[in-house]
């Protein structure tokens, strides 16, 4: 599954996801490729983006392996704990 939001020259991938059983076998690739063909027939779309936490490693080798380039880092300041235990 991928959930994106069309924006007038971007796209940005909201969400992507394969339930673990599934993982491996190209399914998040074969997404990611049918928006980028959806976008190139629009023709108007200059890219598509997307973005991962720092720690999904496998997340970032897979974008790297569709050629996809990595151009920001983002940066968070908590204003509360998150709940969930860990310390910020």
């Amino acid at each position: 599954m991928i959930i994106y939001d069309c924006g007038p020259e971007n796209w940005s991938i909201l969400l992507g996801y394969v339930l673990p059983e599934h993982r491996w076998k190209g399914i998040c690739t074969a997404l990611f490729y049918a928006l980028r063909d959806k976008a190139q027939e629009q023709g108007n779309i200059f890219s598509i983006l997307s973005g991962t936490h720092l720690n999904n490693l496998a997340a970032q080798a897979a974008f790297e392996a569709q050629r996809r380039t990595k151009e920001y880092i983002m940066y968070s300041y908590p204003l509360k704990d998150r709940g969930d235990g860990k310390s910020h």
